[in-house]
């Protein structure tokens, strides 16, 4: 008998935007005038935060305005990082996010993040009249209603809490319902509910996406989408015979005892007899098992056998170049789910998982099959576990860009040190049947690769630099479109060269990712921009190679990368 299958609830800080009252940037800084002795790195962190806020002696009316969500402690310069959010009354800020990092000595050394003003001044409801479950009722409703049917009869997951929203200048009492689905449509779609009355205030579609003790280790065969023979392991029940598209990436460890995250690849088209429970954890419906009967293990699926090896590549990118245990740097189990949509021009993230669309065979293939396709839609989930950067104008763009960077860095990883670099996004799947026409973007030469003339754009081209950027409403406020500019400055911090009148220093990609992934995990927020960005990597290059102890001259490293961002024209201020 064939068992369900589902997959555990992966969650991530919701907190995405700044506040709308006027704030005031936390800049990073030599030192803090904080006086640490005597007090907690906590404690240190918290007194910084409250001196930025112009009426501190007035926010305790409102309660403790900052809350820690996560620290770590950076064994290689012995600083210690905190990520904090701001909260009403116990209630957490929708939008509101800092980071701090303190020397060896407890002296803020760096900040990041904006700073909510005037707090204890605001009334905010903080009592709701409408259930939890009411709520959760209204944004199905909604949903159901977006992708043009009366109900949705299955979803990926729902997870909801109560937040103060920030919208068109005033603070709502609101549950945030996140909604993720597969089929008939993929979306991870964000509802704020008004908890005082039930209407919605806001709503958007923020799609960017195990206990085997039945099943036995073997090994399997299946071409890829591109005919090329893989072999892999996968789980199989002995007793019936089946072989499931489950398996585990070995990464780290040690021999004796080495790190495995699960992986586990789905179907969206069909459904088998009875379900297969391969997931421990269980909230969510993924999809149906893609399975076989083959005595050789050898599965049919060219799509789902890509999804799967490839979520294996990028997850060994992460866990041996940056010692991060699969997405959520906790061993989530990392799933894949193929065949979405009818002929789905697109991939994604909706928040749990990794969606990919069958392409139409002309614009664009099988996307399954572009490693650094996989490896953009899995770097979503781990923005969406560190800065959680808000997906929508400049936050959105960066958060884009950071996706686009780290797959093409996990497809030149899986490569080999000694191959080329290549700084094309989707270039494997991108109008298959043409040969050599690049990707979807290019990362070293944006402006090669044309827009809709709609946008109304320079040349109609992918903007370089930042005066150059999109300044509409469409594409999110231009998540896609204004994601070359940072694209450009990371390919410049790698590769060097001359932009715009300026020349960078080639770094090379080992360096350049080591910087980009200190600064998403370290200092970004769910608002940063370009500027904080620029800021942020800087920080990170002048952390991971310091100033001249004796001149206070930075490093080239650094000097590097504001180069970079002065080449494509993002201001320091």
């Amino acid at each position: 008998m064939r068992k369900k299958a589902a997959i555990p609830a992966v969650l991530a800080l919701s907190f995405a935007i700044g506040g709308l009252v006027p704030t005031i940037p936390t800049i990073a800084g030599p030192t803090s005038f904080v006086h640490a002795e005597g007090l907690s790195k906590q404690d240190v962190v918290k007194s910084f935060l409250h001196s930025k806020v112009q009426d501190y002696s007035k926010s305790f009316a409102t309660g403790e305005q900052f809350k820690i969500v996560s620290e770590q402690t950076d064994s290689t310069t012995g600083t210690y990082h905190v990520r904090t959010v701001e909260q009403y009354k116990g209630i957490p800020i929708y939008g509101s996010g800092q980071t701090v990092a303190l020397d060896a000595n407890n002296n803020v050394f760096a900040s990041f993040g904006t700073v909510t003003q005037k707090l204890s001044r605001s009334i905010i409801p903080t009592e709701a009249a409408l259930s939890e479950e009411d709520a959760v009722n209204i944004a199905k409703e909604g949903v159901a209603s977006q992708i043009g049917i009366d109900e949705l009869k299955r979803y990926d997951g729902i997870d909801s809490e109560l937040t103060i929203y920030p919208h068109e200048g005033k603070y709502y009492l609101t549950y945030l319902v996140k909604v993720s689905t597969s089929t008939p449509a993929p979306g991870y779609f964000h509802y704020f509910v008004d908890a005082t009355n039930g209407e919605v205030v806001n709503n958007f579609n923020a799609m960017h996406e195990v206990d085997p003790t039945k099943l036995s280790p073997v090994m399997a065969r299946g071409l890829d989408v591109f005919g090329n023979m893989q072999s892999f392991p996968v789980g199989k029940d002995l007793s019936t015979g089946t072989s499931y598209l489950y398996g585990g990436s070995i990464a780290g460890g040690t021999t004796t005892s080495p790190n495995i995250v699960p992986l586990a690849t789905f179907d969206a088209r069909r459904m088998p007899e009875t379900p297969f429970i391969l997931l421990s954890g269980l909230l969510g419906f993924t999809g149906f098992e893609v399975e076989t009967k083959s005595s050789t293990n050898f599965f049919y699926d060219p799509a789902a056998v890509s999804a799967h090896i490839n979520a294996d590549k990028v997850n060994k990118y992460y866990q041996t170049v940056h010692k991060r245990n699969s997405l959520d740097g906790k061993g989530m189990p990392l799933i894949s789910t193929v065949h979405i949509g009818s002929k789905w021009n697109n991939a994604a993230w909706n928040g749990k998982q990794m969606l990919y669309g069958d392409g139409d065979g002309l614009t664009l293939g099988s996307l399954s099959g572009g490693l650094d396709v996989a490896g953009h839609e899995m770097t979503h989930g781990v923005i969406s576990n560190t800065a959680n950067l808000t997906y929508q104008d400049e936050s959105g763009a960066i958060n884009e860009s950071l996706a686009d960077i780290f797959g093409a860095l996990a497809e030149m990883n899986a490569a080999g040190a000694t191959s080329p670099s290549e700084w094309e996004m989707g270039e494997d799947i991108y109008t298959p049947t043409r040969e050599g026409d690049g990707g979807l973007r290019s990362l070293s030469d944006p402006s090669s690769k044309r827009l809709n003339p709609i946008y109304g754009l320079k040349n109609n081209v992918y903007p370089s630099i930042y005066q150059d950027r999109y300044l509409g409403t469409e594409d999110k406020g231009g998540v896609h479109i204004n994601s070359s500019i940072n694209n450009k400055a990371a390919y410049l911090v790698s590769e060097g060269g001359t932009h715009n009148g300026v020349t960078v220093t080639k770094l090379g990609r080992l360096t350049t990712e080591k910087i980009y992934y200190r600064a998403l995990t370290m200092y970004l927020t769910p608002s940063s921009g370009f500027k904080d960005m620029r800021n942020a990597a800087i920080q990170a290059a002048r952390d991971l190679y310091p100033d001249n102890k004796t001149t206070g001259a930075p490093s080239t490293q650094t000097k590097a990368v504001i180069a970079a961002y002065d080449a494509v024209g993002v201001p320091a201020e």
